[in-house]
């Protein structure tokens, strides 16, 4: 849900969503309800980066340590 996401106007994430849905990284899915809801799926495309993306989260987290050291030393 929209509301769920801060930081985001709803303008900007359905920007966002339509270009990776045009970058085959999710699927979208409209759901027969009253109101329509929209769901988002990762696509087995993009799953294949989710191994890349957590290790570079893991080098950004040991970067901030090494920088941190600097600093305070």
């Amino acid at each position: 849900m929209l509301e769920d996401i801060e930081g985001i106007s709803g303008k900007m994430l359905s920007r966002e969503l339509k270009e990776m849905e045009m970058n085959l990284l999710v699927n979208r899915k409209i759901m027969d309800t009253r109101p329509i809801t929209v769901k988002y799926e990762l696509t087995e495309y993009s799953k294949k980066l989710i191994h890349l993306i957590d290790n570079l989260a893991d080098w950004g987290l040991n970067h901030r340590k090494v920088i941190m050291k600097k600093v305070e030393g």
